[in-house]
């Protein structure tokens, strides 16, 4: 049974984007698609130009193939699920709507902390943080430095911070091996 969070794979964000065209505003370019399958060439409506468009299951797979250590020339990621905060444009197919760079799907899931929470009281972030999704919320804009991110980490517990940072450190460096063939 596939769980709401992680019902997206490769696959069904491939299949989405090729029967949805017309709902999100997008015409896939014919004969432009990888041998992998993993890239495409897409004119968008929205943004009134073509642009080269990773596959991806969730937006937080940019940062676990680490997409964001070389230089691959996508300009844009099309996924089952955003759930993370990456540097290109996202098309979201469970929600058929556009992101910008650096944004998140839910921008209200990173309030700024301005005051201190008990840990027996969390704050709507709080408990969104301690699921998978928020995680990956957040660790995506630890990744890319958003401000209200940063102050949020420093008001965690201090084994907390660490295991972000670490985790934090380990997705901006590139892994080794072979990089995903796009």
């Amino acid at each position: 049974m596939k769980r709401r969070y992680c019902k997206y794979s490769f696959e069904d964000t491939q299949r989405a984007i090729q029967h949805q065209q017309r709902q999100v505003g997008v015409r896939i370019l014919p004969g432009t698609a990888s041998s992998t399958g993993r890239s495409i060439r897409v004119y968008s409506e929205k943004h009134r130009r073509e642009l080269w468009c990773v596959i991806l299951a969730r937006s937080s797979d940019w940062y676990r193939y680490n997409l964001n250590t070389y230089q691959h020339g996508m300009e844009a990621a099309i996924v089952g699920t955003h759930d993370s905060c990456i540097s290109v444009p996202v098309l979201a197919m469970d929600s058929l709507e556009w992101y910008e760079p650096y944004k998140t799907r839910f921008e209200q899931s990173l309030p700024p902390a301005k005051d201190f929470r008990l840990p027996d009281n969390p704050d709507k972030f709080d408990r969104l943080r301690r699921g998978h999704y928020g995680h990956c919320v957040f660790v995506g804009a630890l990744i890319v430095g958003r401000k209200e991110a940063i102050d949020r980490l420093m008001r965690l517990p201090e084994r907390t911070r660490f295991g972000l940072e670490a985790e934090v450190k380990r997705l901006r460096h590139r892994r080794p091996g072979r990089p995903l063939k796009l």
